[in-house]
């Protein structure tokens, strides 16, 4: 006959039992933590594994400069700067109404003179530099309304043929035009002037890109572009040291360079060069 077991035995195992499970939850809990701590992942995969978001600091970005745009200066000529009196130092404009022996300051049938003749704009160059410009305005040759007036390209119905004065050539080309001529050191008082430059359809004309004159050679400057737009380059002679800048007129554009006394208007324009250059004080011949 089997001795039976007393209660006191089934308490003890029920606790120890107890004991055993709870600390077998606590050891599961213990590698649960640990695992998610060193990064082992998590074996049942109830908890997904999150990237903490970690600080990145941004880039520094480079400071901007402010500058100030540079623009080309504007210049104002008057309604009769004469560019056959560029570098003529030995020439005096005589005042308004003053009588003079110089055809330059005279007109045949002139009723009034209403302008002063001016020495054109002057500029110290760089030889051999290059020129770019833009002009705007109107001149009116004839005494009447500026709005009546001829813009920087000048009347493509009237063909100037003007005649040389000193060492400055002659030109051909369309009336009231604005024009220039670059000059060395010396005073153009030559009596022989360099040969003309045909700006009419049948020599060089207007629209050409690229224009390499010779000292004292007129040259036509227009509005600066030609009939596509595009912008005419001007290169100075490799002994040039001075770009003169003014307008050409005669009777009715034909013979002795003269009748600036009655214009109105006048032009404006900027150059730009690939060189320095420098303004003469207004005045200089």
């Amino acid at each position: 006959m089997k001795k039976k077991r007393q209660p006191l035995f089934w308490i003890l195992l029920v606790i120890i039992l107890c004991i055993l499970c709870v600390c077998a939850i606590i050891a599961f809990m213990w590698w649960r933590g640990q695992g998610l701590i060193e990064g082992l992942g998590n074996p049942l995969n109830l908890i997904p594994n999150v990237a903490q978001p970690t600080a990145t600091a941004l880039p520094s970005l480079p400071a901007i400069a402010v500058t100030d745009v540079p623009t080309q200066p504007v210049f104002t000529l008057g309604a009769a700067p004469v560019l056959h009196l560029a570098g003529r130092s030995d020439i005096v404009i005589p005042k308004l109404g003053e009588p003079s022996d110089n055809p330059i300051f005279g007109c045949p049938g002139l009723a009034m003179e209403l302008v002063q003749e001016t020495y054109p704009a002057g500029y110290r160059i760089t030889p051999g530099s290059e020129f770019t410009f833009s002009a705007s305005g109107r001149v009116n040759y004839y005494g009447g309304p500026v709005e009546e007036g001829v813009l920087p390209d000048g009347n493509p119905n009237v063909m100037a043929n003007i005649e040389p004065y000193g060492g400055i050539s002659g030109y051909t080309g369309p009336s009231g035009a604005l024009v220039g001529v670059f000059l060395d050191d010396a005073i153009p008082n030559s009596q022989t002037a360099p040969e003309r430059i045909n700006f009419n359809a049948d020599g060089v004309g207007v629209d050409f890109e690229r224009l390499e004159p010779q000292i004292g050679q007129v040259f036509f400057i227009g509005d600066g572009k030609n009939a596509a737009g595009k912008t005419q380059v001007f290169v100075a002679p490799l002994t040039a040291t001075r770009l003169y800048i003014g307008l050409i007129d005669a009777p009715d554009f034909q013979g002795v360079s003269s009748c600036y006394s009655d214009n109105t208007g006048g032009f404006e324009y900027t150059l730009q060069s690939n060189q320095p250059y420098q303004l003469l004080p207004p005045g200089t011949p």
